[in-house]
C-alpha cells in the first residue's frame, strides 16, 4: 500500500496539483495539458503516470480524466488552498486571536468569507476598530448583531427597528442594568423596537445586506473577553454574507427569550 494519502500524494507535487485542478474542470487530451501546464513534458507525462498509477486519473482514447476518488480529492485540494489563500491575507491576526468561540461548523468554513480587511487600533486611532464596527452598524438598515460586553457608543448606534435583532450575553444584560441604577443610562429599554435575546456567544459580529464583520477575543486572554477589542474583520463578499447570515440564524434559534431573565434577576428595574 503507498505511504501516501492520494491527499498528500497530489498536493506534495506542483505538476500533479496542477494537472488535478484543470482535469476537475473536465475531461482534459494530452496535448492541451501539455500546453496548459507550465513544466517539461517529461514532467507532464511521468505526474500523469502516477496519477494513472494511484487510480486518481485514468486516460481513455488520447483524454484524460479523473476518477471518482481524484474528483474526491480535487474537492479536498481545493479547499486546502481557499484556506491557504484565506490565512495569507492577514496570518498575523490569526496567530493572535481565538477562534474556538466560533461554532465548530462555521469555524471550519472561515474561508468561505474570501477577502476581507483587519481594522486595527493603532497610534494615531486608538479607537480605529471600535469605529469602524460601530459606523458599518449604525449605517445598516436592520443589521444583525451579536456581542457579549456592554457598550454605550455601541447602544445609542444600534438602528432602533423592528427589523433589527440583537442577540446579548446575560453578562452584558447585568452591564447594562447597572449602568442604569448608576444613573449612566437614562432609560433601561432604549431600544424599544430591537428584537432583542440572549445568547452564550463570546465574539462580536455585525451582519448587514452587503458585509459581516466580526471581533475575536485575543489567544492571550485566559477568559474570552471583548471589552478591549482591538482589532475588526471585515468582509464584503456575498459568501460572507451569506456565511453571517446562516451563524446568526444558527445563534438565533438557539438563543432564549431576554424577559423571563430580567424578571428573575433584575425585576427591581422594570
Amino acid at each position: 500500500m503507498p505511504a501516501e494519502s492520494p491527499n498528500e500524494f497530489v498536493i506534495t507535487s506542483r505538476v500533479r496539483t496542477t494537472i488535478v485542478q484543470q482535469l476537475a474542470t473536465g475531461p482534459t487530451a494530452t496535448g492541451d495539458l501539455l500546453g496548459a501546464i507550465s513544466a517539461s513534458e517529461s514532467a507532464v507525462y511521468d505526474a500523469l503516470s502516477s496519477l494513472d498509477e494511484r487510480g486518481i486519473a485514468r486516460k481513455h482514447e488520447g483524454t484524460w480524466s479523473l476518477t471518482a476518488q481524484g474528483q474526491i480529492v480535487a474537492d479536498s485540494v481545493e479547499a486546502w488552498q481557499a484556506t491557504e489563500s484565506f490565512l495569507a491575507i492577514d496570518p498575523n491576526y490569526w496567530e493572535r486571536h481565538r477562534v474556538d468561540v466560533i461554532p465548530d461548523p462555521f469555524r471550519r468554513r472561515l474561508p468561505e468569507l474570501g477577502d476581507y480587511q483587519i481594522y486595527r487600533d493603532g497610534p494615531g486611532e486608538p479607537n480605529r476598530a471600535e469605529q469602524v464596527a460601530v459606523s458599518r452598524m449604525a449605517a445598516a438598515d436592520a443589521p444583525d448583531i451579536a456581542t457579549p460586553f456592554y457598550s454605550k457608543n455601541h447602544q445609542v448606534n444600534v438602528p432602533d427597528t423592528p427589523e433589527t435583532r440583537m442577540l446579548v450575553t446575560r453578562e452584558a444584560t447585568d452591564v447594562s442594568v447597572q449602568r442604569y441604577r448608576e444613573g449612566h443610562r437614562e432609560e433601561l429599554a432604549d431600544l424599544p423596537e430591537v428584537q432583542m435575546r440572549l445568547t452564550a456567544c463570546q465574539f462580536a459580529a455585525v451582519v448587514g445586506d452587503d458585509f459581516v464583520l466580526f471581533g475575536l477575543p485575543t489567544a492571550e486572554a485566559d477568559e474570552p473577553t471583548l471589552s478591549d477589542t482591538s482589532a475588526t474583520l471585515v468582509s464584503e463578499t456575498e459568501s460572507a454574507v451569506q456565511w453571517g447570515t446562516e451563524l446568526f440564524e444558527s445563534l438565533w434559534e438557539r438563543s432564549d427569550p431576554i424577559e423571563p431573565y430580567m424578571m428573575e434577576h433584575h425585576a427591581d428595574v422594570l
